[in-house]
């Protein structure tokens, strides 16, 4: 009952329901991912655009150290300014220094002063101050950077906080001639004029904090300065909240998004030359993280309704194009079922699919008309309301049976690789097939190099033998220009044996209840395969028996070869070679042909001597013809031995 009850749910109608509930849920479920994947990818690109300000403004800060680097490494090579220093005159000191640092404060230089260490004193002072010059002889024990420029005899650089704030200084020794006279400090502020540097590449508002507050410095605000239209607004003299304060101090790069004013905040740590972070730059610039975010939202939800609307249309349309053919498909199906074959289908069909399998079943319903004549409809009828397979049968049919392999395949297949021999054997039989297909043959297996075919079955064929003939000579002739083809490309060529015979078989469905072939099997099988395998003894292309040649009409060039016992057989069979159809051969030819019968006929006549000398003379045109030469030996044979009073011509062949 619950199969029942489940089966009537899962209709077509329903069907389409549950799949356009489906497809519902799968493009919620897509545009949810789509959504999301957009939303990661604009904070990544959002990321990267912040990551790379970050590493600008670091930049800059190394560019304006290397800059108070180089002016203290220029100035400290001043012979000028090194010959009056040395004597310790400030006023002297003073139009060299002013003017020095009439060039360096335009560009933010925020220091340009002098240390030296008088005699007797133990500690090192200030000797000149471009930026203060009426302040002097105060103490610099406090400058760390001095003392370590001072001991190490080099140049000492980065960022300090002074008693006038932090800027990036540079102290290097002042020598004249060896000899270590005081030192030079250059500053770079830490102000204004590198906001106004980082806002020239970075729109937006900029500010630095002091991390180091109460560190002696005059000015101990914790803004230390800002740039920016709307600095009023974002910066104030307060220190940031503590996480951002402790982000700072180890190192790291803080990042955040404002939804309400639509910008974005980074904080950037900045150390001095000791290692420590000391300050730290805040930037407040405008961010379309927000409205991409939200333009993706608003698109993610109008494709979500316009594939609402479009899947209901295409469902539906569907639903029209499909369940109305298969209504009528499935009436159709149950005609069949009950065998009822009258009449083409007309049902109208929109789909591709739909029309190919209306068409299907078109076909299937002339070939079952068809299989009618070779199987009772009551049997057909009942095999397809019971679901019943085939069974093994057969008939007894009068067919032509066709043999063909190629000479010396062994050989040839030893010289090719498996995918050169692979290819050029399956050339060959695609063209050979083609052939007996296109007279009317079936072809019943390939064994290995060889072809087995047969005329008469399923479908009656009229005059199979004829039929058969033509394909065996249009087989050789295609054979012919394939093999030039072949040799011209290097390529190893095929020489075709073919063997035709015309007799009563059983043909039918042959085999295991596994497995069923349909074929043909009898003695006429049997000595097509032997004629075939004639070929090699009179190397010839094609042979037929008599059977055949009695159901050919006369438009064939024919000899007779010989009359053969072959191996497994009593009676004697007349054989043949089939030449051409008359028309495709020379004068030359068919005299050759004529001097051959007659030829036959003295050795058949038991006329040895001369039939020895007709042969020989046939040889004369045809030095290669194997079968002259065979009869020649026979004669002399026979000379010597001679054969039985009931004798009639026939040989008995000992292999097959």
């Amino acid at each position: 009952m619950n199969l029942i009850k489940w089966a009537k749910i899962f209709k077509l109608k329903n069907s389409f329901v549950l799949v356009f509930l489906l497809i519902q849920v799968l493009l919620i479920l897509l545009t949810v991912i789509f959504y999301k994947q957009t939303a990661s990818s604009i904070l990544m690109s959002e990321e990267q655009s912040n990551q790379m300000l970050i590493a600008g403004v670091y930049d800059k800060l190394n560019e304006v150290q290397k800059l108070a680097d180089a002016v203290a490494v220029v100035t400290a090579k001043n012979a000028t300014l090194l010959n009056i220093f040395s004597k310790y005159d400030r006023e002297a000191v003073r139009p060299v220094m002013d003017s020095i640092w009439a060039d360096l404060k335009p560009l933010g230089f925020s220091q340009l002063q002098l240390y030296y260490k008088p005699d007797k004193s133990p500690v090192w002072k200030f000797f000149y101050r471009a930026q203060t010059p009426e302040r002097f002889d105060d103490s610099a024990d406090n400058r760390p950077n001095l003392a370590k420029s001072n001991l190490t005899n080099s140049l000492v650089s980065g960022l300090q906080q002074g008693t006038s704030g932090f800027g990036f200084r540079a102290v290097i020794p002042l020598t004249l001639e060896t000899k270590h006279i005081g030192s030079l400090e250059t500053g770079f502020e830490l102000g204004g004029a590198l906001l106004n540097r980082l806002l020239d590449n970075y729109a937006g508002d900029w500010a630095i904090y002091n991390l180091s507050r109460g560190s002696g410095s005059l000015d101990d605000r914790a803004l230390i300065d800002s740039v920016g239209e709307s600095k009023e607004k974002y910066f104030k003299n307060l220190m940031p909240d503590e996480y951002v304060i402790k982000s700072a101090k180890s190192g790291a790069t803080l990042t955040e998004l404002d939804k309400a004013l639509n910008t974005k905040v980074i904080y950037i740590p900045i150390k001095n030359f000791q290692g420590d972070y000391v300050a730290l730059l805040k930037y407040v610039g405008k961010t379309q993280y927000f409205d991409s975010l939200a333009e993706v939202r608003n698109n993610a939800i109008l494709i979500c309704a316009l594939g609402f609307l479009l899947s209901s249309g295409i469902i539906f349309l569907l639903f029209r194009m499909i369940t109305l053919p298969i209504k009528g498909l499935v009436i159709e199906t149950g005609k069949i079922k009950n065998f009822e074959l009258e009449g083409t289908l007309k049902i109208p069909a929109k789909l591709g699919e739909l029309k190919e399998l209306i068409d299907a079943m078109n076909a299937m319903k002339i070939g079952l008309r068809s299989f009618k004549k070779y199987i009772p409809a009551e049997l057909v009828q009942q095999l397809i309301r019971n679901g019943e397979e085939i069974e093994a049968s057969g008939e007894r049919r009068r067919l032509t049976i066709f043999f063909s392999d190629i000479a010396d395949f062994s050989t040839i297949s030893e010289k090719l690789t498996p995918n050169e021999l692979s290819s050029q054997i399956s050339e060959y039989l695609t063209v050979m097939t083609e052939i007996i297909l296109r007279h009317g043959g079936t072809v019943d297996k390939y064994i290995g190099d060889s072809i087995m075919a047969f005329w008469g079955a399923p479908n009656e064929t009229p005059q199979h033998a004829t039929q058969a003939c033509l394909a065996a000579i249009e087989c050789n002739n295609r054979l012919k220009v394939l093999s030039k083809e072949w040799a011209n490309q290097g390529r190893p060529v095929f020489k075709t044996r073919i063997g035709l015979n015309t007799g009563d078989v059983v043909v039918g469905n042959i085999g295991s209840d596994q497995r069923l072939s349909y074929t043909a099997m009898g003695d006429a099988v049997n000595l097509a395969s032997r004629l075939e395998g004639l070929n090699k003894e009179y190397a010839t292309s094609i042979i037929i028996s008599q059977s055949v040649l009695n159901e050919l009409p006369d438009e064939f060039v024919y000899r007779l070869l010989d009359i053969v016992v072959v191996k497994g057989k009593t009676e004697p069979v007349p054989i043949y070679e089939l030449v051409s159809r008359k028309g495709d051969i020379t004068g030359s030819d068919a005299e050759f042909l004529e001097m051959f019968s007659k030829a036959v006929q003295s050795y058949l006549n038991k006329d040895w001597d001369r039939a020895i000398f007709r042969f020989q003379k046939l040889l004369t045109l045809r030095q290669d013809d194997l079968a002259c030469k065979i009869f020649i030996d026979r004669c002399g044979d026979y000379i010597n031995n001679p054969p039985g009073h009931d004798w009639g011509g026939e040989y008995v062949f000992q292999n097959k």
